[in-house]
Formats: C-alpha cells, structure tokens, sequence
C-alpha cells in the first residue's frame, strides 16, 4: 500500500462529502481507498476494476483520483477557479483548460460536457470575498448573489440551511463576506453557481464587532455563568479528546498528560478557519452519545482572532453548553477568549495548559500519597524508637519484678518446706492419738456392751417374772372381750362371748349370768 496516496486519497474524500453535504461513503468506502492505494491505476480501465468504481462515480470523480495517483500537481492540472470565473468566453480558453485539442473526433452532448466541467469544478475548494447584493432564506436552501467592488462582477451562491445556521452569520445586502464552497453547474439552466459551505465575516473590525455582539448575546442568556459551570471530576479515566491529528496540540497534551493510564477517545477533527466548526460540532455530538466520559478537552494552538472563528461559533457554543459531561478548553488566543472558552467548565491557555489541568487531582493525589508515605514512615520510626523505651523500660520494671517474685517464691518455698514438716508432725501426732483413741474407743465400747448386756438380762428376768403368761403355769387364766383383757365385771354383759386363755390353749365362753 502507497501510506501517501492512502492519506491524500482520505484527505480529498472527507474534503468532498463535506462539500456536498454527504455521508463519506457516498464518496468512496474505505475499502475502495485501500484497493486504489494499493493497486494504484493508472487508466481508466483500472480504476473501474476496483469494487466501488462504477461509470457514473468515474464520471463525477475519476479523473481527479487518477492525478492523485500519478502524482500530479494538483495546482498545475486543475483549473485556477477564481481566475476561471473571470475569463471571457472563447476558444483559446476552451482549448487550453479542457484539452479538448486532441480530442476533435469526441463530440460531446450539453450533458456531457457539463458534466465534464462539473467534473473539473468540483474537484477544487474556493473561498470568494464578495459583497452581499441580494439574499432568498427558504426551507432548505439559502440564495445569495456576491458582487466584486473593483469591477461589479457578480456570481450566484447558494448554501443550505443546516450550514447556514452553523455558519451562524447573518446575510444582509452590503455586508462583506468570506465564503468557503466550490463551483457548479446546475445542468437543467446551465447556470454557474458557487455552493457555499460556510459563511464568514469580512475583515478583523467586523469580526470584532460580531463577536462582542454574539458574547453580550450568549452573556445575557447565562451561558458563561459560573453557577452553571461543572467541576473537573477528581481522578478523571477516560477522557474525550478533540482536535486535529496534524497539528503539534496533540503531541503537546500527549506529552504531558502523565502515566496515570488514562483512556483517551481521540476524535479527529479540525481546528482552523470558520469551516473547522462543522467537524467540531460533530465530534462533540459523537461525545454526546458515549457513555463512561469523565471528561471532554478540545485543543488546539494559537491563533489570530479570524482562525479562531469556529470556536466563536453560536451553534458550537449551545453544543458544548449541553454536553453534560465537563469539558475543558485549551485553545490558544491572542487578546480575545474564544466564546468556546468562556463557555466550557475549564478554559487555559494551551494544550500543555489542559494536560496539566486534566492530571492535576492526579499529581496532588501523588503528592498526597508521597506525604501521606512520610509521615506513615515517620510515625512509625517515632512509634518503633517510643516502643523500644517501652519495652526497654518494662524489661527493666519486669526484671525487677522477677527478681522480687522470685525472692518471695523462694521464701514461700522454704516457709512451705517448713511447713511441709511441721504438718508432718502434726498428722503423725493426730495419728498417734487417733491410735490411742482408737484403742480408748474399743475399750469403752466393750466396756458400754458388758454394762448394756448386764442391764438387758436384769430387765429380762423382770419381764419374765411379771409376763401375766407365766400366771398361766401356775393354774390361772385370762379372759378377754374382743380383744381386751377383762379385769372388772362391769366390762362384760349376758350373752357376750369372751375368750378364754390357758396355758395349753383358748376357749370361748358365753355369759349366762353375772353373779
């Protein structure tokens, strides 16, 4: 692949659908510019080979890939434009810019041929200063014609709404103006017209003059209140980042971003001129739709106030105002703060500016941890020296101490020995006395049973002798009534039965009479 023609091939497609106000597929797919880049063409043959290459789409930019591909000075094969718009009508000039010379046998239809100067006009940008004549706002389409003040050569111009609102200048008869856009011929009238896609104001005083008064305008509305300014999120990650990708404002906030492993989402776009606004408004839409942003920067180097003008934009300024993530601006100025600075969160100076700004909580955090690390290993020196007079003075008071209980153990070891036989003594003289004891206990015992014995034969022979039974041996009887020994008359009656008893046996008796 030829990295070179890849580039130019790119550079040129976005320039085009930008112009005609296309998707950048509609112009050329990227798998399209891989192949040619690769494949380099060099005919027509070749080129309509490469998927994406039909007749029509050769027709509208085939021969201007072509002189990319052989590297042919495009300021010297293309048309001057300016000067082409100029010119008088005649064969000289016919000959000479559409080399038709050689061509006497091709005869070309009005379509054809303009096509073919469609072909040549649209490959080139122009930007026209000229003075406001006469202006029709419709719908979709904005008509304006420009005037040349040296010789009151007019052109017709037109510009769509869309780039008309984002230009943001207002058309008004008289009024000086710059515009960006290329030349066409609109095939059904034959008409040249210059299509316009973007609209600035003439002059450094006018263009004072319409920032003051677009700034007193945003102020009025609040936008550049400090109460509705975001803050910078502390340890930001991810960060969106917009600017160009040719310019040193990337390198610069690279640079000096820090190795704190940020994730950046770059979105390539430009920075200078009035026409950088549309890729601007872009990237902060795209910026819009992502989730997970901490932050949003837009960069870019100095300027003077007339490349600055995109970031003096009113349709940039409402974009950014709405973004609800906090955006930082570090685009370089003069004297004059863009209306994109007054109204971002952040605004510094410069890209290196920004980059400081975006690690800032970073580098204090670091900072905080490198104190916070001193004094951790601080206090814990002072915390280790205090601990070793702790432990040195405890060492000394325990030894001490060990020393005492020591003393006191062995002390209490020597009162206990002491003790230890004296308690030996003792029990062997309660043994001895227990013995003895023993000994008085088992005399008395015997002693007390001979006493007991003696009293149980005497109280024995008592009992024997006065048992009423031993009567019954010598002759008597007892008579009993249910159970109670008789021992009166009155105790019975005629008829009761009583119970007669007799050393040999009982009888039973009845009362028959009590005498």
């Amino acid at each position: 692949m030829n990295p070179k023609l890849f580039r130019k091939l790119r550079e040129w497609r976005d320039v085009t659908a930008q112009k005609e106000g296309v998707e950048l597929f509609r112009v050329l797919p990227n798998k399209t510019i891989e192949e040619i880049a690769v494949s380099e063409p060099a005919n027509k043959e070749e080129l309509i080979n490469i998927k994406g290459i039909k007749e029509k789409k050769f027709q509208r930019y085939g021969r201007k890939i072509l002189e990319m591909v052989n590297g042919e000075n495009n300021t010297h094969n293309n048309m001057e434009l300016p000067r082409l718009l100029r010119l008088p009508h005649n064969d000289n000039f016919i000959n000479n810019n559409l080399n038709l010379t050689n061509q006497k046998e091709k005869i070309y239809s009005v379509s054809e041929f303009l096509d073919y100067l469609n072909e040549k006009l649209i490959g080139e940008e122009i930007k026209l200063r000229g003075e406001v004549t006469s202006v029709d706002e419709r719908d979709k389409v904005v008509y304006f014609n420009l005037k040349d003040k040296e010789d009151g050569s007019v052109i017709n111009c037109l510009i769509f709404r869309y780039q008309y609102e984002v230009s943001g200048v207002k058309l008004e008869i008289g009024n000086e103006i710059i515009i960006n856009g290329y030349a066409e011929i609109y095939k059904p009238m034959g008409k040249l017209s210059l299509k316009a896609s973007v609209i600035e104001i003439a002059g450094e005083g006018a263009l004072k003059k319409a920032y003051e008064k677009l700034k007193r305008k945003l102020e009025k509305e609040g936008l550049f209140s400090p109460k509705i300014k975001k803050p910078i999120p502390d340890l930001p990650q991810t960060i969106g980042l917009i600017t160009s990708n040719q310019g040193a404002a990337i390198g610069d906030f690279r640079m000096n971003l820090g190795n704190y492993g940020f994730k950046i989402k770059f979105i390539n776009s430009s920075v200078e001129g009035k026409q950088a606004v549309f890729d601007l408004i872009k990237a902060v839409k795209q910026f819009k739709k992502m989730k997970n942003l901490d932050v949003v920067v837009i960069i870019r180097g100095g300027g003077s106030l007339e490349s600055l003008q995109a970031f003096n934009n009113e349709t940039l300024v409402r974009e950014i105002a709405d973004l609800k993530i906090p955006v930082i601006c570090g685009v370089g100025h003069e004297k004059d703060i863009s209306l994109v600075a007054l109204t971002t969160d952040l605004a510094v100076s410069t890209p290196t500016a920004t980059a400081r700004a975006v690690r800032e909580s970073w580098d204090n955090a670091a900072a905080k941890l490198i104190r916070n690390q001193e004094i951790i290993n601080n206090s814990f020196e002072k915390y280790i020296s205090n601990s070793k007079y702790q432990i040195e003075k405890i060492s000394f008071n325990l030894f001490g101490k060990l020393n005492g209980i020591f003393y006191r153990f062995s002390k209490a070891r020597n009162n206990l020995l002491r003790n230890f036989e004296k308690i030996a003594y003792l029990i062997n003289e309660e043994k001895r006395k227990i013995a003895f004891l023993d000994n008085q206990i088992s005399f008395e015992y015997k002693k007390a049973i001979v006493v007991v014995q003696n009293k149980i034969n005497i109280f024995e022979n008592i009992i024997k002798a006065n048992n009423p039974e031993r009567q019954l041996n010598l002759g008597y009887s007892i008579v009993s009534l249910k159970g109670k020994i008789v021992r009166s008359i009155k105790q019975i009656e005629r008829g009761d039965r009583v119970e007669i008893k007799m050393s040999d046996g009982k009888a039973e008796a009845e009362v028959k009479n009590i005498i």
